[in-house]
C-alpha cells in the first residue's frame, strides 16, 4: 500500500496520511492510516518514518510543532506519545523530516529555524550540541539539540534567542521571503551509517555530516542539483529529489566513508513540474509526486516515463513511501 502526506495548509487541505492499494486505488476498508483513539491532533502533517512497528510523524504546525510516535495495530498505527514539542527543543519549530538514527537517536529537520536537531528518545530531551560546532565556537550560542547550525542565526523561529551565525558550508544556507521567515531553508534528511544527508535546499546541495561530531565531510553537487527537497535511502543508494530543475538524482553509497565533492548522476532529468515526495514501488519502479499538479507519476528505474499512477489528490502531496 501507499502512504501520502499532504500540504494541510489551505481551506480545503488534508492534515491526516492518506492510504491507497498498490494499484493506486483508495483504500476502502481502511482510508486513514492512523487509528484516532487517543491521538493527538495533526495539523499540517510532514515527513514520517516506518522503523519496525514504530511510526514517527512530523507535525509541522507552527503552533504545535512535534513529533509523535504510533504503534502499529492490526492494520492501522495507534497513536503512543509525543516525544517532543518546541517547549522541550526550542530549535524545534516548523519541522520538515524525521528519521530514525544508527545510533538510536531521533533527528529532526527544522524549517523556520534552518536546523537539524537530535533527540534522545529514552529521555524525550534534545541532545547535546555538536562538538563540532562547540569547538569551533566555543563562545557561540546554540539551542539545545543542534547538530546541523544556520548560516544565520536570527531567523524568527528563534524567538528571543538568536544563536550564532555559522557561514557556509557548514551551517545551512537560507533564502527568507518579504517578512524575513526562510522561504528556502533545510528539507529532507536521512541518517545512514553514522553520517547525516541533509538537503540545504538554499544551497543547491546535499551535504554530508558526522553525527557522532557534526563535522561537514562531503558535497553532493550536479548541475541537476537545485534546490533538493526530498532524500529517499534505498538500500545503498540515496535518490535526490530537486524541485529547482525538476530532476530526481541518485548517488551510490560505498564502504568507503563520504568526503569531498560527491557526484550524483541523473535519473530524470527536468521532466517533473515541482516534485515531492517519491519513493520504490513493489515492481521496482520510481513513482514521484508532483505538487502543484496532485498527482503521482510513474517512471522505471532507468528514469523513462510511464505515465500518471495518482491524479486528483485531495490536496498537494509532500511525503509518498511504500509499504509491503
Amino acid at each position: 500500500m501507499w502512504w501520502i502526506s499532504y500540504r494541510g495548509e489551505s481551506k480545503h487541505g488534508v492534515n491526516n496520511i492518506d492510504v491507497f492499494e498498490d494499484d493506486g486505488s483508495p483504500r476502502k476498508i481502511h482510508p486513514l492510516l492512523l487509528d484516532p483513539y487517543a491521538a493527538e491532533p495533526l495539523h499540517i502533517a510532514r515527513g514520517f518514518a516506518l522503523v519496525g512497528d514504530d511510526l514517527y510523524i512530523a507535525n509541522a504546525w507552527r503552533k504545535d510543532s512535534h513529533i509523535a510516535r504510533y504503534h502499529r495495530h492490526g492494520d492501522s498505527f495507534r497513536f503512543e506519545e509525543v516525544l517532543a514539542k518546541t517547549e522541550q527543543v526550542a530549535a524545534m519549530v516548523h519541522p520538515f523530516d524525521v528519521d530514525l538514527g544508527d545510533d538510536g537517536r531521533i533527528y529532526i529537520s527544522c524549517q523556520d529555524t534552518n536546523t537539524v536537531v537530535s533527540l534522545v528518545p529514552q529521555t524525550r530531551q534534545p541532545a547535546p550540541v555538536a562538538e563540532h560546532l562547540r569547538m569551533r565556537y566555543p563562545d557561540g550560542k546554540f539551542l539545545p539539540g543542534t547538530l546541523v547550525a544556520s548560516s544565520q542565526g536570527r531567523l524568527p523561529g528563534y524567538g528571543d534567542r538568536t544563536p550564532l551565525d555559522v557561514p557556509s558550508p557548514l551551517g545551512l544556507s537560507v533564502v527568507l521571503d518579504e517578512q524575513g521567515k526562510p522561504r528556502r531553508s533545510v528539507r529532507g534528511i536521512v541518517v545512514h551509517r553514522k553520517h547525516l544527508y541533509v538537503a540545504d535546499e538554499a544551497g543547491d546541495a546535499v551535504k554530508v555530516f558526522l553525527v557522532e561530531s557534526g563535522e561537514l565531510m562531503a558535497h553532493i553537487t550536479e548541475h541537476a542539483l537545485k534546490a533538493p527537497v526530498h532524500l529517499l535511502l534505498l538500500g545503498e543508494t540515496l535518490y535526490i529529489g530537486a524541485a529547482g530543475t525538476g530532476s530526481i538524482l541518485a548517488l551510490d553509497l560505498t564502504s568507503t566513508p563520504p568526503s569531498g565533492k560527491l557526484k550524483a548522476r541523473v535519473v530524470i532529468d527536468g521532466k517533473l513540474d515541482t516534485p515531492s515526495g517519491f519513493a520504490i514501488g513493489p515492481d521496482g519502479d520510481l513513482y514521484v509526486a508532483e505538487r502543484k499538479k496532485q498527482r503521482v507519476l510513474r517512471f522505471s528505474p532507468e528514469g523513462k516515463k510511464k505515465g500518471t499512477f495518482m491524479e486528483g489528490l485531495p490536496d498537494m502531496p509532500e511525503f509518498l513511501v511504500y509499504v509491503p
